[in-house]
């Protein structure tokens, strides 16, 4: 039985498998712009902008990938996927 569901089931990394999982090279960069650049390598990404000071929830989602800016809307952290 167990061997049955090691066999149907999928984890979450091959669903998404992304080729890129972090961008630090978009540090600085305009939110639009590290935008264009994530759905380049990752198109079906669900993008979020995350401004300053705005709580976020803690679960992880193989195809988000949060963008943390600030006031003058650019990334301040590497985006990542979660």
């Amino acid at each position: 039985m167990a061997e049955e569901k090691q066999q149907g089931s999928i984890s979450p990394q091959e669903l998404a498998s992304p080729t890129k999982t972090r961008w630090p090279e978009l540090v600085g960069v305009s939110a639009d712009e590290a935008e264009k650049k994530i759905k380049e390598d990752m198109p079906d990404a669900h993008i979020q902008v995350v401004p300053p000071n705005t709580p976020v929830t803690l679960d992880f989602r193989f195809n988000r990938v949060r963008l943390f800016v600030d006031e003058s809307n650019k990334v301040i952290e590497a985006p990542t996927i979660g």
